[in-house]
């Protein structure tokens, strides 16, 4: 029904729905109702489909999404909107698409989609983020995706729509290929049995930038295990892996610049204005790193500190000792609080910066935090 009044979401108790979904509904003012295994003496999924009038199913495993869809389209309530926010649309076990285009909803004027939150269950915030949204047909109330992308604007989520089965296409370059990166690397390091941590004191801050993502991957291994054990690329990825890998061998050793050919021929895979910006933000980050490592403190101010003024008060301490700085950054945090990160060119036990430390505390009510 549109506009819309109930949000129902289906898996309501997991931490995606609990940290991302919910509060976005809910935040928009929307009446928000669920359902969840968790939770058996609440509203069954039957009942979600029955009153609300946007759907949205929050569930793991993946191969479970198009199964669940499919028992719930008989109850579904007509000219409602139902979408899925499945990382993968069209996984090797269960496509989920050809359940959303059953004649049974159309039929009921029930329009379907996917809205794919590109964070992990533990962001509290959009902002920044990416969301991809999609539908599989035409939509019977062309309404739905205005106000889709209302609900979205405000939260500063960097937008993007696109097919089913070009999302599956786009997630195998930003999921597929880092995962399986991460999983190379990973037992790389232990077969080789490099101890990583001297391997990250020895190298620079490119390699440090390179290595967290990798480690980042790892730490989400049931994240990981899902999308390459349901997404359609893998083992597609890892059949051409495998190709360019013994290319690169046989090219390894040969006189002239092959190899090098090879590594330049990488970069093409951007537009050069796009590979531009990326080096300048790259650079800063590495920057960032260099900064903090060679000498930087960190204090951590709770939402009711996170006043407007904050920072130049917190900035003019540094000043009055006669602390230079290298590197400074503010961040807002998902409770309202704020952690600033300041590089500081002076050694880290000159007394000044033990006394400006210590009028922060005193002055700002904030509360340094190790690096």
């Amino acid at each position: 029904m549109f506009p819309p009044k109930t949000i129902g979401i289906i898996g309501n108790l997991g931490k995606m729905a609990t940290n991302v979904v919910v509060p976005l509904f809910e935040g928009a003012h929307y009446k928000v109702i669920g359902s969840d295994i968790k939770n058996p003496r609440g509203l069954t999924n039957a009942d979600v489909v029955q009153i609300a009038d946007v759907v949205y199913f929050s569930i793991l495993p993946i191969s479970t999404v198009a199964p669940a869809i499919e028992q719930l389209i008989p109850f579904a309530k007509p000219d409602t909107l139902w979408l899925h926010g499945t990382s993968i649309q069209n996984p090797v076990k269960a496509p989920i698409t050809p359940v959303l285009l059953r004649r049974s909803l159309a039929k009921k004027r029930v329009d379907v989609g996917f809205l794919h939150f590109m964070v992990g269950p533990t962001v509290r915030s959009l902002r920044g983020q990416s969301v991809v949204y999609g539908f599989p047909r035409r939509l019977k109330t062309p309404s739905w995706e205005e106000w889709l992308i209302n609900l979205l604007r405000p939260t500063k989520a960097h937008i993007l729509k696109c097919s089913p089965d070009y999302h599956d296409e786009l997630t195998t370059g930003s999921q597929v290929i880092p995962q399986l990166i991460a999983l190379v690397s990973s037992h790389l390091w232990l077969q080789r049995q490099i101890p990583l941590s001297d391997v990250l004191r020895m190298a620079g801050p490119p390699c440090w930038f390179q290595n967290y993502g990798i480690i980042r991957n790892l730490s989400q291994p049931d994240i990981v295990a899902n999308i390459l054990g349901n997404h359609p690329g893998t083992h597609g990825v890892i059949r051409s892996a495998v190709r360019i890998l013994n290319s690169i061998a046989r090219v390894c050793g040969k006189k002239g610049n092959t190899l090098a050919k090879f590594t330049a021929k990488g970069l093409k895979a951007l537009p050069e204005e796009e590979l531009d910006r990326i080096n300048k933000f790259t650079d800063w980050h590495i920057r960032l790193e260099g900064d903090m490592r060679g000498g930087a403190v960190c204090f951590y101010f709770s939402r009711k500190s996170n006043q407007l003024g904050l920072l130049a008060k917190f900035l003019q301490r540094f000043d009055r000792e006669g602390l230079d700085k290298t590197s400074c950054m503010a961040q807002t945090l998902p409770n309202g609080g704020c952690q600033f990160y300041i590089g500081v060119k002076a050694p880290l036990d000159d007394p000044r910066v033990e006394a400006v430390c210590e009028k922060i505390v005193k002055e700002l009510n904030g509360k340094r935090v190790a690096i």
